[in-house]
């Protein structure tokens, strides 16, 4: 039952970026100085982070056996993720005039992609069977 736990805290970790990404766009955009152009991009992300937390709803509601492939992209997602926005904050993308950057942007995903890991290996006899 650990495993349950722990997709639902995927779950609402997810839609808390959906939930600011896509309704409260710009205040999420003035937090970090984005600006007015980033709105479609900010959207866009919520829309993936929202699309991964319906699916992983339906998939709890339902059943996870043979759901491996879901919690290893969200494993992989979440660290390319992480990377990525780690690299960006420490490159002159993160010192533009204006923007404010902050650890969340890779720590909060190398949290979801901790728990994608967690439930892999925790329930992996569920997960992997096909």
């Amino acid at each position: 039952m650990l495993s349950y736990l722990l997709i639902v805290l995927i779950i609402f970790g997810n839609l808390i970026y959906a939930y600011r990404c896509i309704f409260q766009t710009r205040k999420y955009i003035e937090k970090y100085g984005f600006g007015e152009g980033s709105a479609i991009m900010t959207r866009l992300v919520g829309t993936f982070a929202g699309g991964f937390a319906v699916t992983l709803t339906i998939a709890l509601c339902s059943s996870i056996e043979g759901a491996w492939l879901l919690f290893v992209y969200g494993f992989l997602q979440a660290c390319i993720g992480s990377v990525v926005c780690y690299q960006t904050i420490h490159s002159e993308w993160g010192s533009v005039d204006g923007v404010k950057t902050s650890a969340e942007g890779y720590v909060a995903p190398i949290v979801i992609a901790l728990l994608n890991l967690m439930v892999l290996v925790t329930d992996w006899n569920v997960l992997f069977k096909i």
